[in-house]
């Protein structure tokens, strides 16, 4: 598992993208062991998750019956809608690689997405954070989660942008596939499973 500092040392490159400078992909590792050690990246959210779960736990038992339980069983059921939701989109680019002809952009795009999407999942446990200390801040907070979703959007598209050369396009469709099926899959997931408060 990568430590700390290299974390942070991928984290620098993905900046240095971000700001559409070229040396940044020096910073990743883009061999096929760099592509699969990002896949650590979603270890390195579980913090950040687990705030958003505990929060999100609270807010399904606020609108159930007193008597509603959410133990283990609740937790692993959000654990695995987040699973999905970062797993699918990038199952869908392999599908779609070869039709769309992005294939020799695929790691890198998947390699680069893996790493922002830490920083992307701590800002996103912020405003859960703040309504597991102050619940009288959930307007605020839900205002604050919509500000934060919007900024990881276009931050995503940079950062993809810069990943398949600079094609504007190709950077759009894969940002809506980083966005839209997740989203959509979440929400069936979440009925189907029972996470949502009746």
């Amino acid at each position: 598992m990568p430590g700390l500092d290299e974390v942070l040392y991928y984290l620098t490159g993905v900046l240095l993208l971000l700001k559409q400078k070229q040396d940044g992909f020096g910073w990743l590792d883009l061999t096929m062991r760099g592509f699969a050690r990002s896949f650590w990246a979603i270890v390195w959210c579980l913090p950040a998750f687990a705030v958003i779960w505990a929060s999100w736990r609270l807010y399904y038992l606020a609108g159930m019956p007193a008597e509603t339980h959410a133990g283990l069983n609740f937790f692993m059921k959000l654990a695995f809608i987040d699973l999905v939701g970062w797993l699918l989109p990038l199952a869908l680019l392999v599908v779609l690689a070869r039709p769309l002809g992005y294939g020799k952009y695929l790691a890198t795009v998947v390699t680069a997405s893996n790493w922002i999407a830490v920083p992307f999942a701590y800002a996103a446990a912020i405003p859960f954070a703040l309504t597991l200390v102050l619940p009288a801040s959930a307007t605020f907070s839900g205002l604050l989660l919509y500000v934060i979703f919007g900024a990881s959007v276009v931050l995503q598209f940079r950062l993809v942008w810069m990943c398949v050369g600079k094609q504007t396009l190709l950077a759009a469709a894969i940002t809506a596939i980083f966005v839209l099926p997740p989203m959509i899959a979440g929400q069936e997931l979440q009925g189907l499973l029972g996470t949502l408060p009746a």
